[in-house]
């Protein structure tokens, strides 16, 4: 009975040990828009930064009077970016505005992306560059957003995992190291499906 209970104690201990290695860097890197104001691109690259999570604000709610722009880029020519945004609470509509751009051209044009509180909605970037900008007045604000952005490999053949690649389900093609992080990179949630703490 004894090395039985042993037994069990040193599979529970390395079953720990396991789901602590595979988990390991697993976080996905959080940026702030209200701390990134005017900074030049934040570059996306597939081996250093394939993906962000990027909120307004790390506060319970955003600054009146608020007109910030953060861009982004990708590191090769042939990448391209999915923004997914997740959770949207922006209550003064039209005054406080997102607006989400691929190189000029506005990709949010429904004005139900631009304020209030939609279901989560994504976009995948026909060019290497993305804008996002937020305009606020003076009034009362609320909790602003939550994006998850990653790196999309359109040119990379079948998008093989086992060179670090992951093909969601709408065919885009992610990094691998953001699958399971609790982030909808794909933009439609294949990425987070069937996770668990030791599917990794």
């Amino acid at each position: 009975m004894a090395i039985i209970s042993r037994f069990s104690t040193l599979t529970t201990l390395c079953l720990l040990i396991l789901i602590i290695q595979t988990n390991a860097g697993k976080a996905t890197e959080k940026f702030f828009m209200d701390k990134m104001c005017g900074q030049d691109h934040l570059v996306l690259d597939g081996d250093k930064r394939p993906g962000i999570s990027f909120q307004l604000t790390n506060s319970n709610k955003y600054k009146s009077n608020t007109n910030c722009t953060v861009k982004f880029r990708t590191a090769q020519p042939s990448q391209r970016i999915v923004i997914t945004v997740e959770k949207m609470d922006i209550a003064d509509c039209p005054s406080d505005t997102l607006l989400i751009y691929d190189g000029t051209t506005v990709l949010n044009k429904n004005a139900n992306q631009q304020c209030g509180s939609p279901a989560f909605f994504t976009f995948t970037s026909s060019t290497t560059q993305v804008s996002i900008t937020f305009q606020s007045n003076s009034a009362v604000e609320s909790s602003g957003f939550q994006m998850a952005i990653a790196l999309h490999f359109p040119t990379v053949p079948a998008c093989p995992q086992n060179l670090g690649f992951y093909q969601c389900k709408n065919r885009n093609c992610i990094s691998k190291q953001l699958k399971c992080d609790g982030r909808n990179h794909c933009g439609d949630s294949t990425d987070e499906n069937e996770c668990s703490l030791i599917s990794h």
